[in-house]
């Protein structure tokens, strides 16, 4: 069964822009949505490596190769970034 998201992309943009203009923090966007901060983390890192695209709901997790999770992998074990940064280099 697939997962549904309680917001659209639209919606997900709104609280990103807010965010990125600097109109109110992270922490206090997302408690005024409902939503985690690691939530809206995510979505702001989707948009910003993805773009609308990266707002849109999927009805079922994404599958990745065995070769691309093992380049993330060895490049964050050796230092090429932080998490965030080897999720968005390889859109996972």
């Amino acid at each position: 069964m697939g997962r549904k998201s309680r917001f659209t992309a639209d919606e997900k943009l709104k609280y990103i822009n807010i965010c990125i203009r600097g109109e109110d923090s992270i922490t206090h966007t997302a408690k005024l949505v409902g939503v985690s901060k690691s939530t809206l983390e995510r979505w702001i890192r989707n948009y910003e490596s993805l773009g609308i695209h990266g707002l849109n709901n999927t009805s079922k997790n994404t599958v990745y190769s065995i070769d691309v999770k093992n380049m993330a992998v060895k490049d964050y074990l050796d230092g090429k970034g932080s998490l965030s940064d080897i999720c968005k280099k390889y859109r996972i």
